[in-house]
C-alpha cells in the first residue's frame, strides 16, 4: 500500500493490478478506456495484460480482471508494465493536496504531430492524480492538460527521444485520469499550472513519473 495523505483514499498495488479506493464519492475526468470522459465513483484501477495484448473490449478486460480480485471499477486502464513498478508523489500547496501515481511503458515511444507511421507497438504512460479540492468540471478537464503537460516536461527532462530521434511527447496510447471530492462545497474554477491544483498535481505527476522512468530504465 502506498502512504498518502488524502483520507479515506487507499492505493494498493502489485505486479498485475493498481488499485486506488476512496471511501468518499470522487468525481473523475479521464481518457481511460473504461469509464472515460466525465463520471462519478470510487474506484479506479490499471490492470496488467501481456505486451501481445489486442483485445476487441478492453473495457470488459479490465472489469474481468478486476472482479478476479473481487473489485467492481468505475474508471479502467490497461498497461502492459509490471505494476509493481509504479511510483507515487504526493504535493501540497496551501489548502490543495495533489498525489500522483504513474506507471512508465516507453518501448515505444511517440512525437505527437510528426509525420504518420505505423502504429506503435505496447507502450503506454499512464498517470493518475487525484486531489482533496473541489473542481468545476471544466478544471478538471483543464487539469488534464496540465497533467500532460507535466508528463511532456518529465520525458525532455529524461532525454526521452522517439525511435527517429525526436523528443517524444509520450507514447501513442497514453491516458491521463484525475479526480476530486464530488461534494466538495468549494470547486476551483480552473486547472492550469499556475492554478492551486494545477501547480499540486503538475509537481507530483513529475516527481512521480521522474521515478517511474528511471526503474524502467
Amino acid at each position: 500500500m502506498i502512504a498518502n495523505s488524502l483520507v479515506g483514499v487507499s492505493i494498493e498495488f502489485d505486479a498485475d493490478l493498481l488499485t486506488i479506493r476512496s471511501d468518499a464519492l470522487l468525481r473523475i475526468a479521464s481518457s481511460a478506456v473504461l469509464g472515460g470522459g466525465l463520471t462519478h465513483g470510487h474506484c479506479i484501477v490499471s490492470a496488467r495484460v501481456p505486451p501481445s495484448y489486442s483485445g476487441l473490449d478492453p473495457a470488459r478486460d479490465i472489469q474481468d480482471l478486476a472482479a478476479a480480485r473481487g473489485l467492481r471499477p468505475d474508471v479502467g486502464l490497461l498497461t502492459a508494465v509490471d505494476l509493481s513498478k509504479s511510483r507515487s508523489a504526493t504535493v501540497a500547496c496551501d489548502e490543495v493536496t495533489a498525489i500522483a501515481v504513474a506507471t512508465a511503458g516507453l518501448r515505444r515511444t511517440w512525437a505527437a504531430g510528426s509525420p504518420p507511421g505505423p502504429v506503435a507497438l505496447a507502450g503506454t504512460i499512464n498517470l493518475i492524480v487525484v486531489l482533496n479540492a473541489g473542481l468545476e468540471d471544466a478544471a478538471g478537464l483543464n487539469l488534464i492538460a496540465t497533467v500532460t503537460e507535466a508528463k511532456v516536461l518529465t520525458l525532455a527532462a529524461f532525454g526521452i527521444v522517439t525511435e527517429a530521434g525526436e523528443p517524444a511527447s509520450g507514447t501513442a496510447t497514453d491516458a491521463v485520469v484525475v479526480a476530486w471530492p464530488a461534494q466538495a462545497t468549494a470547486r476551483f474554477k480552473f486547472g492550469g499550472p499556475a492554478t492551486l491544483p494545477g501547480w499540486a498535481a503538475a509537481a507530483a505527476t513529475r516527481t512521480a513519473l521522474g521515478e517511474a522512468i528511471a526503474i524502467w530504465r
